[in-house]
């Protein structure tokens, strides 16, 4: 089983942002937690899912849970755009793309999907 961000496209801009040297590696980890919720889990072998069960659903009405997606997007977003105001001395791609840089560097987050 492995847990990590959900492919959605509101991430997109985070990513593009570090590919283009806007903002470092351990700002892309803090903007992925910033959208919280948005994880997806996938199963990777018939054992694994052979442990699920199913027990159910519950109908999300979109006129209470769409209001609390947006407040929370829209918050994010603020946090976000304040990032990008802000100078970082971290480990940006250029840097990674120069090369030297070892897989223990502390800059880079041990695991950016906690």
């Amino acid at each position: 089983m492995i847990t990590g961000y959900r492919a959605d496209d509101s991430y997109f801009d985070y990513a593009e942002s570090f590919l283009n040297n806007g903002i470092t590696v351990e700002q892309l980890a803090c903007t992925m937690r910033l959208r919280k919720l948005r994880e997806q889990i996938v199963i990777k072998s018939k054992f694994a899912f052979s442990k699920l069960k199913y027990e159910g659903f519950d109908v999300a009405e979109k006129g209470q849970y769409y209001i609390l997606r947006k407040t929370r997007d829209e918050e994010a977003n603020q946090i976000y755009l304040k990032m990008l105001e802000e100078e970082s001395d971290g480990l940006y791609i250029q840097d990674i793309m120069r090369g030297g840089i070892k897989n223990d560097d502390l800059r880079i987050p041990g695991n950016i999907s906690e």
